[in-house]
C-alpha cells in the first residue's frame, strides 16, 4: 500500500445493536501499536489497522548486519520516571540501565578533518561542558530573560566562548569549527538544521478512508498516527473535508527535523581498544569552505560524532543531522561506500590504525516518502507565535464523537520520543473508551 491520499469524514450513524465501533487507525508505529492493544484489552474487537510500510514498528526498524540486529531508527530508551516505554520493556529483561553497562564510555576525543587531533582531557572536558552546564534545563531557564532570539544556538555559543576563553588549550582558530561541531552532536538529538532553529525552551530532560490503491474503508472513528513530515507535505489533499484553519496552521507551523546513522560493520575493528565513547569530528574552515559547494561531498558537513554500539563491538555508528541528511541519503550507492571510506581515512586515518569495513548501510528516514523526516522539535518561531503541539492532538468532532483523532511522538508531550509515541497511542484509545463508558 502506498501513502494514504485521502480521508473523508462522513457521518456515521452508530446503531445501539452494534456491539463494536469501527475503528480504523493508521499507521503500525509505536502510537499505532499502542491504540490498538489498548483498545483490544478493552473490548473493542472491529479494529483495522492501515500500513503504508512492508512491516510494523514505524520509526523502530532493526535490520541485520553482520552478527548482529541493528536499530536503524530510535535506538534507546531515554529515563525510567514516567516512561512507559520503560515500564513495558523493563519487567521483561529487555533493558539495562547506563551505570550498569561496563562497554559504555563517557571519554570523548575530537578530530580535524586535516587528520589533527585535539587531546582526549580538552575533548572530553568539552563535550562534558556541553551536556551538564549547557544541555541542562535547569540552567537554560535561569539565562532565558538574557536572550535576543530565545534560540537554543544564542545561548550555547555564549556559554562556549566563556569555557574557551578559560581553555587555552583549544586554539582560537579551533573555535568556530567546534562551535559546528557541538551543533551538529546537540542536533542529533533533536533533528533541528541548526541549534539557532531549536528553541532554548525546547530542551527537555527526558469515517470513510480510501487509499492509493483506491480501496475504501468505512469506520466509526479514524485514528491518525502517521508521521508529522507526512502530514505537513500532504495536508492539502489527505482530507475531505479539509480540516478547521486552526489545526493546519498548527500542522504546518511545529517544526519536524532530520538525522541519519551510517552503520559501519568491522570483521576486524580497529577501535576496540580505545577508552572512547564518541569520536567527535570537525571540519577545518578551509576544509569546509573545499567542499561547502560540492553537492556530492556537501552531505558530510553534516557530520558530527562516531560511536561504538553497546554490546556490538564489530558495529561503528556515524551521526549526520541538519539540512545535508537528505544528501547523503540520495548519494548512488558505490558513490557513498568510497566516501564513507575516505571519510574515515581523512578524520580518523592519521591518528589511528583504521581496517576496513565489511558493510557500510544508511539510514533513509527523510526520503522515505512515508516518514519524510525523524522527529519533531520545538523551533523558535512556534515558539514566539505561541504554536502547541496540544491543538495538533486535539480530535475532529462530529455530534460529540471524535471521529478524527491524531496521535504520535509530535503531539506528545514528551515529543521526539518513543514513549511519547506510545503515550499518544494509550491517550486516543482512552479517549474512545471514555467516550463509549460515557456513553453507554
Amino acid at each position: 500500500m502506498k501513502l494514504l491520499i485521502l480521508i473523508c469524514l462522513i457521518n456515521c450513524i452508530f446503531s445501539s445493536e452494534e456491539i463494536f465501533p469501527r475503528i480504523l487507525i493508521i499507521g503500525s508505529g509505536p502510537s499505532g501499536i499502542a491504540t490498538a492493544s489498548k483498545l483490544l484489552q478493552n473490548g473493542f474487537r472491529n479494529l483495522t489497522i492501515l500500513e503504508a510500510e512492508n512491516r510494523i514498528g514505524g520509526r523502530v526498524h532493526s535490520i541485520k548486519i553482520g552478527d548482529y540486529l541493528v536499530d536503524v531508527g530510535a535506538q534507546w530508551v531515554h529515563g525510567e520516571k514516567d516512561n512507559v516505554a520503560f515500564e513495558l520493556a523493563w519487567p521483561l529483561g529487555l533493558l539495562e540501565r547506563l551505570s550498569e553497562n561496563k562497554e559504555f564510555y563517557f571519554s570523548s576525543k575530537i578530530y580535524g578533518s586535516n587528520g589533527e587531533e585535539i587531546s582526549l582531557n580538552a575533548s572530553s572536558s568539552l563535550v562534558e561542558y556541553l551536556m551538564e552546564n549547557i544541555s541542562s534545563s535547569d540552567s537554560i531557564n535561569e539565562s532565558l530573560k538574557d536572550l535576543n532570539s530565545g534560540s537554543f544556538g544564542e545561548y550555547a555559543e555564549k556559554k562556549l566562548m566563556d569555557f574557551f576563553k578559560n581553555y587555552e588549550e583549544i586554539h582560537a582558530n579551533q573555535h568556530k569549527p567546534l562551535l559546528h561541531l557541538l551543533d551538529m552532536v546537540e542536533m542529533t538529538n533533536e533533528a533541528a538544521p541548526t541549534w539557532h532553529n531549536l528553541s532554548a525552551k525546547s530542551v527537555r530532560d527526558y469515517p470513510e478512508l480510501i487509499t492509493a490503491n483506491k480501496k475504501e474503508y468505512s469506520a466509526d472513528h479514524v485514528v491518525v498516527t502517521v508521521s508529522l513530515g507526512v502530514l505537513q507535505k500532504n495536508i492539502d489533499t489527505l482530507f475531505k473535508p479539509q480540516l478547521p484553519e486552526k489545526k493546519i496552521n498548527t500542522i504546518k507551523s511545529l517544526s519536524f527535523g532530520t538525522a541519519a546513522k551510517i552503520l559501519i560493520y568491522y570483521d576486524v575493528p580497529w577501535y576496540i581498544n580505545e577508552p572512547i565513547g564518541l569520536w567527535g569530528m570537525y571540519w577545518t574552515e578551509e576544509d569546509r569552505k573545499q567542499i561547502e559547494n560540492d553537492p556530492q561531498k556537501r552531505w558530510m558537513l553534516g557530520l558530527s560524532v562516531g560511536s561504538k554500539t553497546e554490546h556490538k563491538p564489530k558495529l561503528f555508528v556515524l551521526w549526520i543531522t541538519g539540512p545535508h541528511v537528505n544528501e547523503m541519503e540520495i548519494l548512488p550507492e558505490e558513490m557513498f561506500q568510497e566516501q564513507v571510506k575516505d571519510i574515515l581515512k581523512r578524520f580518523f586515518g592519521k591518528a589511528c590504525n583504521l581496517t576496513e569495513p565489511s558493510i557500510i548501510k544508511r539510514s533513509s528516514w527523510s526520503t522515505n516518502e512515508n516518514f519524510l523526516g525523524t522527529w519533531s522539535y520545538l523551533s523558535v518561531q512556534a515558539e514566539a507565535n505561541g504554536i502547541d503541539n496540544k491543538d495538533y492532538a486535539e480530535p475532529i468532532m462530529k455530534n460529540d464523537s471524535p471521529v478524527l483523532q491524531f496521535a504520535g511522538e509530535a503531539t506528545a508531550y514528551h515529543f521526539a520520543t518513543v514513549h511519547g509515541a506510545i503515550e499518544t497511542g494509550f491517550r486516543e484509545a482512552d479517549r474512545l473508551i471514555n467516550y463509549y463508558n460515557k456513553n453507554n
